[in-house]
């Protein structure tokens, strides 16, 4: 594994482990509320590893060989829709944690 995969690895496993809870929550753990965000999540963590995998991974192999515009150009392009992924996937991060926030002070009201 080169350095970046080893840099990688935790944060990655991290999301990884996380999204794969946030499934288990939504859909078996029926938490309706939270599935249409956990879905689109989901989708923008798929995005930003098809993009890393197919196109991110290669140009920076392409662009060790020596500077390249169009491989840099390709890298640029793959750059700004993992970085839109990566925002989807922070939205729907705060939208998830409203709706429990929302959830657990309606919660905690009807306990009063």
């Amino acid at each position: 594994m080169d350095r970046i995969g080893k840099l990688l690895l935790l944060p990655w496993l991290t999301e990884g482990l996380t999204l794969v809870g946030l499934l288990w929550v939504a859909f078996p753990g029926n938490r309706r509320e939270l599935r249409v965000p956990v879905a689109v999540g989901a989708a923008a963590m798929g995005v930003v590893l098809l993009i890393s995998g197919v196109w991110s991974a290669p140009a920076h192999g392409d662009l060790a060989d020596g500077f390249d515009a169009a491989v840099h150009d390709r890298l640029m392009t793959a750059n700004l829709v993992r970085t839109l992924a990566w925002t989807v996937r922070g939205v729907t991060a705060a939208w998830i944690l409203g709706l429990v926030w929302q959830r657990d002070v309606h919660s905690t009201e009807e306990h009063k």
